[in-house]
């Protein structure tokens, strides 16, 4: 989304009312596209939410403003949205990246099972869960009790929260990624790099075109940022 800006601001800067913080553009405060009142209880979010809003040259470009794209995402859903997403992310762990390797044996699987095994095992000692691995791309059906921890963890989240750890599993393909991340269990680059094993396997194979590279660095960035949004709130 981008907006048209008609004039640069003289002044914004990060204002407190009551136990919340605020951006305040001139005398107005910043508010979302569904006009409701940015405020957010964290201090450092909001005051990196302001460095984009300063930063801005011309037009206002949401794509380019990672940290407003989640805050007024998570302002601007609706109840029932958010129960939708907390569904959406949970259907995500049973159907993770994780479970699913290459042809028992290939190069490719031995290399899955290399980078990917230890993260399994800190999931099942941290949530108390167990998994199955499927060798083939027909889906594999997990015990029901794992949908029950992680919806359970999820419905933890705030709504900021949720909206972060979203951009994290839409990005990597596995809750269990986003749920290592929340615990502090895995620092963001590696995790980045974990979730790229088949994708980089590939390329190794048959090279990498200019573009991929450029959606490659948006999309990490963008990864990195909801990183450490997420462990900034919790």
């Amino acid at each position: 989304m981008v907006w048209k800006k008609k004039k640069f601001w003289k002044s914004i800067k990060v204002i407190k009312i009551k136990a919340e913080f605020g951006i305040l553009l001139d005398k107005n405060l910043l508010k979302t596209p569904q006009k409701k009142d940015f405020l957010i209880s964290n201090k450092t979010i909001a005051e990196n939410l302001c460095k984009e809003w300063i930063n801005i040259d011309e037009d206002i470009n949401f794509h380019n403003m990672p940290i407003t794209q989640i805050c007024f995402a998570s302002i601007d859903r609706e109840v029932k949205d958010q129960v939708i997403l907390q569904k959406k992310l949970t259907e995500y762990g049973m159907t993770d990246l994780l479970f699913y390797r290459d042809g028992l044996g290939t190069e490719l699987e031995q290399l899955q099972s290399k980078k990917w095994n230890k993260l399994l095992d800190w999931t099942k000692d941290e949530f108390k869960l167990n998994f199955k691995i499927s060798n083939s791309l027909m889906p594999v059906k997990q015990p029901l009790i794992n949908q029950k921890i992680f919806s359970n963890e999820i419905k933890k989240l705030d709504c900021f929260s949720l909206t972060a750890i979203n951009e994290i599993v839409t990005l990597t393909g596995s809750l269990i990624i986003g749920l290592l991340i929340l615990r502090k269990k895995i620092l963001p680059n590696q995790a980045w790099s974990l979730s790229k094993v088949d994708e980089e396997w590939q390329r190794s194979k048959w090279g990498t075109i200019p573009e991929q590279l450029e959606d490659d660095k948006y999309k990490k960035e963008k990864f990195l940022v909801s990183c450490e949004f997420i462990n900034t709130l919790n």
